[in-house]
């Protein structure tokens, strides 16, 4: 599972928040689950995340896959990971799986909190195609949950793309419970032709505008139901930022957010916001609301106003509940990265 990728940082480290470490040394024998080790792992774990998922690996992962292998001969940054290990909201702690020497398993534990709860997201479980069957995944996620209970930790989560049917089935029999599915779309502006599809319905009555202080609370509400914490603490996602009037504007200002909004009236009520944020050079993210009866229209009005004043942008992503939206996204020139099904423990 490689799909908390890219999505809390802006600089080159971010892309290594794959790896984990714990440093207290086992006896090695023939056959071993033992804690990571980022001195000596890193390649060997670059090298299985290419091998395990060579079939999903997108621009995103193959650059995750080469900032392991760089970060591998960094000692600074090796000694850093080291000495924040379950301190930081980055994957610095974990399992492999060993036999004779090879290292054919992996899983990364997270550590973060969330309306004071203390939790732990299981990622990055990776097990080398000719040593699957044999029980390694299902030893590594009985390892991660005792590590974390022995450690007193209120929560386990753990995302797997929606078409893993063997890590479903696997977590399931464990004990996790599916609680959400999300959809990353992404769109490449550049590469877009501006109009859309012949079937798109054009929105009547509604008028754009920017966003105002007044409405903030039903902002506010749509953007907390359609982005819950517990599933967008990973996210460059904040609350605040995205405020209209000057508290906003204070806030962007200090963190150096730098936001592009519209809103869609109808009627005299405000049906809809959509937010652009820059993240890296990489890609930017849009934050769509509105409420579920509202948003296919919000869509058509809003995202082609969007498109054309981000038209020279080069990858813009949306992270929306599964299912929803998917014709009118698909209409706007959006398409699919991958759905991920969100469980807990």
């Amino acid at each position: 599972m490689i799909s908390f990728l890219w999505q809390d940082r802006v600089k080159w480290v971010d892309y290594l928040q794959k790896m984990s470490a714990i440093t207290r040394p086992l006896n090695p024998s023939p056959r071993q689950l033992r804690p990571f080790d980022v001195r000596k792992d890193l390649n060997a774990v670059a090298d299985l995340v290419e091998t395990c998922f060579a079939d999903t690996l997108d621009e995103d992962g193959r650059r995750y896959v080469d900032q392991m292998h760089s970060a591998a001969r960094n000692p600074s940054y090796l000694r850093w990971a080291m000495a924040v290990a379950e301190n930081v909201p980055m994957p610095f702690s974990g399992f492999v799986w060993e036999e004779n020497g090879y290292l054919a398993g992996n899983l990364s534990l997270i550590p973060y909190k969330y309306q004071d709860k203390r939790c732990y997201l299981i990622a990055n479980v990776a097990v080398d195609p000719a040593y699957r069957r044999k029980g390694i995944a299902r030893s590594l996620t009985n390892n991660a949950i005792e590590h974390a209970r022995k450690r007193g930790i209120d929560e386990i989560w753990l995302h797997v793309r929606s078409e893993n049917e063997a890590a479903l089935g696997l977590y399931q029999s464990l004990g996790f419970v599916e609680r959400a599915q999300r959809t990353s779309w992404e769109i490449k502006p550049r590469s877009q032709n501006l109009r859309t599809s012949q079937t798109r319905i054009e929105p009547t009555g509604i008028k754009i505008t920017r966003p105002q202080r007044r409405y903030w609370d039903q902002y506010r509400q749509w953007l907390r139901d359609l982005y819950p914490p517990e599933l967008t603490w990973h996210q460059p996602f904040h609350l605040t930022a995205l405020r209209p009037g000057w508290i906003g504007s204070i806030y962007r200002f200090f963190t150096g957010n730098n936001i592009k909004q519209w809103a869609a009236q109808q009627g005299g009520r405000h049906v809809g916001i959509l937010t652009w944020q820059p993240h890296t050079k990489h890609a930017d993210h849009l934050w769509l609301a509105s409420s579920a009866d509202d948003e296919g229209r919000v869509i058509a009005a809003l995202l082609p106003v969007a498109r054309r004043q981000l038209a020279r942008r080069r990858r813009i992503l949306l992270d929306y509940p599964a299912g929803r939206a998917i014709f009118a996204l698909h209409d706007e020139g959006f398409r699919i990265q991958q759905t991920l099904i969100w469980m807990h423990l």
